[in-house]
């Protein structure tokens, strides 16, 4: 009985924690999207719930840290669409109004997150016990996001986006700041 009432638990708050949790780097919906049109807006039949992908994320990414120069968590991202697809530099610009001047470009995930799972240091015990923890992150964004993509934004702080669609076409995914002099 006791472990039917924790699953119990679980499902609630899966279903509740959108609507009972602050979000972290939360920004509006623009009308930019209208600006880009070529692209087509994002919905999908086949993407998850934000609050199903922001649990799992959230899950997979506890404990870890982005290692450049200084090391920075990990945290929820979320931007209401509509937002455009296929999300190029340009559309993500567009979308959150960042200034034409800013240098953005974009990682694959594999390239993102190497520095934790294939680059590691041999001799750093604490590195090398963390790849299997990075290499699920990596997988369950791969899992619970629509086309992914990692977007780097800045120079020296570089705000890092790993983001991609959820079930109603908003931008979702992580956030963390590489530190790169």
């Amino acid at each position: 009985m006791p472990l039917m009432l924790l699953v119990l638990g679980a499902l609630l708050s899966l279903l509740l924690l959108p609507a009972c949790t602050p979000v972290d780097r939360i920004t509006a919906p623009t009308t930019a999207h209208m600006e880009q049109p070529k692209a087509e807006l994002a919905t999908s039949t086949t993407g998850l719930p934000t609050g199903v992908i922001r649990v799992q994320l959230e899950h997979a990414s506890a404990g870890l840290t982005y290692t450049s120069e200084s090391d920075y968590p990990f945290t929820w991202y979320f931007h209401a669409g509509p937002v455009p697809s296929p999300l190029s530099i340009d559309g993500f610009r567009a979308s959150l109004g960042i200034d034409p001047a800013e240098i953005i470009e974009t990682r694959t995930l594999d390239d993102f997150f190497a520095r934790h799972i294939e680059a590691v240091d041999p001799y750093d015990a604490t590195a090398v016990a963390q790849v299997p923890s990075y290499r699920a992150l990596r997988e369950t964004i791969r899992k619970v996001l629509v086309d992914p993509v990692v977007f780097r934004v800045g120079r020296i702080a570089i705000d890092c986006y790993i983001v991609g669609f959820d079930r109603a076409g908003n931008l979702v995914g992580l956030t963390t700041v590489a530190i790169e002099t």
